[in-house]
């Protein structure tokens, strides 16, 4: 049983079933309290900061908020991801308010992995990756109503202490144009610490980007993930 959620991490999803101009395109201010989690998402190449995702949980973690910054710490965009339904598949509204645009998904996917449930899906999978296994699943990703087929496996490099997974499309073809995605978590406390692919956050021209993002936990979560991996 799952009982934690962390990063989003398979970030090429951020929408699926509806998008619309948002009710009101007021951004909201930042919680005055310290974030649960933080990632700083750079360029690979130049090293530059592109954007901050500040990550906000409740005690049991069912429900998450996540603000998206700019470095000046201007919110872009925001998420709020509800795992109560189904741990691998939260229900999920996005809104990027630099273009005025909200995305409902308010029906849990009992088929398919959705979001930041990949998190929760590696945590699943972990002894059977470890071991070198590889694992193919359905991923409900931006604009589609039908899942695209990935596949997950243990990497061949890493450091000691640290667990690296590979996550690709599982098309010979579709793959070819897409570099798969690099995760990297601590071995121990099963915590994401390195994520590099595409970003779930279009840069402020429409375009996709990719991105390394780094991540860092607050002395609370990090005694709540410890305990659930002990559980």
């Amino acid at each position: 049983m799952v009982k934690h959620t962390w990063p989003s991490i398979l970030v090429l999803a951020a929408a699926l079933f509806s998008q619309q101009p948002l009710a009101s395109s007021e951004t909201p201010p930042l919680p005055t309290l310290d974030p649960d989690i933080v990632g700083e998402a750079r360029d690979p190449k130049s090293g530059d900061t592109l954007y901050l995702e500040h990550y906000y949980c409740s005690d049991d973690a069912l429900q998450c908020s996540v603000f998206y910054l700019r470095p000046n710490r201007e919110v872009i965009a925001s998420k709020e991801l509800d795992y109560a339904e189904n741990a691998l598949a939260p229900l999920l509204t996005f809104r990027d308010y630099r273009v005025d645009r909200e995305v409902i998904i308010d029906k849990a996917d009992p088929e398919a992995v959705v979001d930041a449930g990949f998190d929760n899906f590696v945590r699943l999978q972990w002894q059977d990756l470890a071991e070198g296994e590889e694992i193919k699943f359905p991923f409900r990703v931006v604009t589609r109503e039908d899942p695209i087929k990935m596949r997950a496996s243990k990497a061949d490099r890493c450091e000691e202490g640290k667990f690296c997974l590979e996550i690709a499309l599982d098309s010979w073809l579709l793959g070819s144009f897409i570099d798969p995605i690099q995760l990297t978590y601590e071995e121990g406390s099963q915590r994401l610490l390195r994520f590099e692919g595409l970003s779930n956050l279009r840069n402020d021209d429409g375009k996709m980007q990719t991105v390394e993002i780094r991540y860092s936990y607050s002395d609370e979560e990090a005694a709540a993930r410890e305990e659930a991996v002990r559980d």
